[in-house]
C-alpha cells in the first residue's frame, strides 16, 4: 500500500478511536469518508487514436513522433512511448502524467535523433493508472504501429580506382559481363548448373557425357561486382555506434549505389552470416542490398571459407570481387591464388585502433595491405573520414 493509503487508514483509526473516547458520533461518520476514498476503483479506457511518424530517416537524422491517445476514466494517468536504445530525445517530450475525470485527449509530440542503422519497432505505449486517493496502481501496454527504417546517408563517391587484377581492361566500367543476357556468339559447352534455362540444354553432348550439358553464350552488359562484407566479431571494435562494422556497411551501402547506378551487376554476400545476394543489375537490385545490410548483425565464419563456398558462382561470373574487412585479420594465401583468376579489390579498414594494442594492430595491417597489392589493388580507408574517392 503507497503512503497516501496508509495515510487514509491511519485517519480513519484515528477518527474512529476519537469518536468512541469522545463518545462523538460524528467523528465515527466522518471516519467512513477516508475509508471510501481507499477503496475507489481505478478504471481507465487507454486507445490510441490517431499516430505519425518518419518511416525511413538516416543516421544521424531526427525521427519526428506524433500520437494521440484517448483516456476515459476517471484518475492519474501516466503515458510513455518506449524509445529504443539507439535513439536520443531531442525535442519534446515521449512521456505525459495528466489527470482524468470523464474523457481527455493527450498529444505525444517529440523528435529524437537515430544514432545507429537498423529496423525499429516503437510499438509500445505503456501507461500507468493511480485513483483518485493515490491507494492503487495498475500498470498495462498498449501496442502501436509505429517501425522506422534507419539507414546509413548514402555516401557519395565521385570515383573508384582502377582495379589491377585478371580482366580484359583495368577497370569494370568497360569490362563485358560474364553472366547476363545471352548474345548469338557461342562461346563454349559447359557442365549444368541451377538457373540455366533448359533451353540452353545441349541434348546431344548430354547424352555422350551422361550429365547435363548446356551450351554457353556470349553475354551483353558490364562486369559483374561482387561485394564480400565482413561482419565478423572484431569487426566490432570501437563503440556501439561507431566501429568497423557499421563503417564497413556503409562502405558496401555506397558501393552498390555506385556501380548500380553505372549499370552493373551487383551480388553481396555477408561473411558471418551467409547472407547472401546474386549479382544483378537495377534500383531493385539496390533496393534488396541496402535493406539486407540494415540486418546485418554479425556473425563467425572464416573470409576464406566464404569465398571457397561461392568458388563455383566467382568462377561462373568472373567478377570484380570487393572484400571490406580488416587487413590484418586476413589470411593471404588465399587471395594470392584467386587473384590469379579475377580482379579482386579489398577495402581495408583503419582508424579506430588507439593505444599500444593499436600501434600493434597498425604495423599488422600495414604488413598485410603490403602483401596484398603484390597480387590486387588494396585501398586503405580511415573510417572517420568521409567516403568519397576509391
Amino acid at each position: 500500500m503507497r503512503k497516501a493509503g496508509a495515510l487514509l487508514v491511519k485517519t480513519s483509526l484515528y477518527l474512529i478511536l476519537t469518536g468512541i473516547i469522545l463518545t462523538s458520533p460524528v467523528l465515527i461518520k466522518l471516519a467512513i469518508i477516508p475509508a471510501i476514498l481507499l477503496i475507489i476503483p481505478s478504471g481507465m479506457r487507454v486507445k490510441i487514436v490517431r499516430e505519425s511518424w518518419d518511416e525511413k530517416i538516416s543516421v544521424g537524422e531526427n525521427l519526428s513522433v506524433s500520437i494521440l491517445v484517448d483516456l476515459k476514466g476517471m484518475g492519474i494517468v501516466r503515458i510513455r512511448h518506449t524509445l529504443p536504445e539507439y535513439f536520443e530525445l531531442v525535442y519534446g517530450s515521449n512521456f505525459k502524467e495528466v489527470f482524468v475525470l470523464g474523457r481527455r485527449l493527450v498529444k505525444i509530440n517529440y523528435k529524437a535523433k537515430a544514432t545507429k542503422r537498423g529496423i525499429y519497432s516503437l510499438n509500445k505505449l505503456e501507461y500507468e493508472l493511480e485513483n483518485f486517493s493515490q491507494t492503487f496502481v495498475k500498470r498495462g501496454i498498449v501496442r502501436s504501429s509505429v517501425l522506422v527504417e534507419v539507414k546509413h546517408k548514402l555516401p557519395k563517391i565521385k570515383k573508384v580506382r582502377e582495379i589491377r587484377g585478371k580482366a580484359k581492361s583495368p577497370i569494370p566500367g568497360i569490362d563485358i559481363a560474364k553472366i547476363g543476357v545471352p548474345g548469338t556468339d557461342f562461346r563454349e559447352i559447359r557442365e549444368y548448373m541451377p538457373g540455366d534455362s533448359i533451353k540452353f540444354v545441349n541434348w546431344k553432348a548430354t547424352a555422350r557425357r551422361g550429365k547435363m550439358m548446356v551450351n554457353q553464350y556470349e553475354v551483353e552488359g558490364k562486369k559483374a561486382v561482387w561485394i564480400f562484407l565482413d561482419s565478423n566479431p572484431y569487426m566490432l571494435h570501437g563503440t556501439t555506434v561507431k566501429n568497423y562494422l557499421e563503417s564497413a556497411v556503409e562502405a558496401a551501402n555506397g558501393l552498390a549505389y555506385y556501380y548500380t547506378t553505372r549499370g552493373h551487376k551487383v551480388g553481396l554476400y555477408v561473411v558471418g552470416d551467409a547472407r547472401m545476394i546474386h549479382p544483378d543489375v537495377g534500383s531493385r537490385q539496390f533496393k534488396r542490398i541496402s535493406k539486407s545490410l540494415l540486418e546485418v548483425e554479425g556473425g563467425r565464419e572464416n573470409i576464406e571459407d566464404a569465398l571457397e563456398k561461392c568458388k563455383k558462382m566467382i568462377l561462373l561470373y568472373k567478377p570484380l570481387l570487393i572484400i571490406i574487412t580488416r587487413a590484418e585479420r586476413m589470411r593471404i594465401e588465399k587471395i594470392l591464388k584467386l587473384s590469379k583468376l579475377i580482379p579482386i579489390q579489398v577495402i581495408a579498414l583503419k582508424g579506430l585502433d588507439h593505444g599500444f594494442s593499436g600501434a600493434i594492430m597498425d604495423v599488422a595491417r600495414r604488413k598485410s595491405v603490403s602483401k596484398l597489392r603484390a597480387c590486387c589493388n588494396c585501398v586503405e580507408f580511415d573510417v572517420n573520414k568521409p567516403l568519397a574517392v576509391w
